[in-house]
């Protein structure tokens, strides 16, 4: 997991790689688009915008993904996502191999990232997350996710 500001970018990935390319879409391109899906390089690399409003922590639920990287970044609003550490977390939907996603039930410990717009999560295969928490109440978010794919 990488949590930090754009400024620090380049502390955490080379020029080039597919991982700096998502990082510097989501910075420099994600606030022009429409929400939806925009390829980037086919299903090695797209965003997700969407806009939507934030939700308890009992609303959300816990997700692990396999096949993608998440590159989270909020363009407006601001948001809570909360992590964790724990491997063995009983499932609460069995991973769906299209949509790259499992959804887990939440650990006795977690770990909460205030997010806002400049900063920037990096969620790899086996960091288990829940976005779209309230940070300071319900807001109104739009978020760009970059999914990188592994292979």
């Amino acid at each position: 997991m990488i949590y930090d500001r754009f400024e620090n970018l380049h502390l955490y990935c080379q020029p080039g790689t597919r991982l700096h390319r998502a990082l510097v879409h989501a910075r420099d391109v994600a606030r022009s688009v429409a929400d939806g899906r925009m390829d980037i390089d086919g299903d090695r690399l797209y965003a997700s915008v969407s806009t939507y409003e934030t939700g308890s922590r009992e609303e959300r639920r816990f997700e692990a993904h396999r096949k993608y990287i998440d590159v989270q970044v909020l363009l407006e609003g601001e948001e809570c996502i909360d992590v964790s550490l724990d491997r063995d977390l009983p499932t609460l939907e069995a991973y769906d191999e299209k949509r790259d996603v499992m959804f887990l039930n939440s650990p006795q410990h977690a770990a909460s990232l205030p997010m806002r717009p400049g900063w920037l999560a990096v969620f790899y295969p086996h960091d288990i997350h829940r976005p779209g928490c309230h940070l300071l109440g319900k807001r109104r978010v739009r978020k760009i996710v970059m999914k990188v794919a592994v292979e």
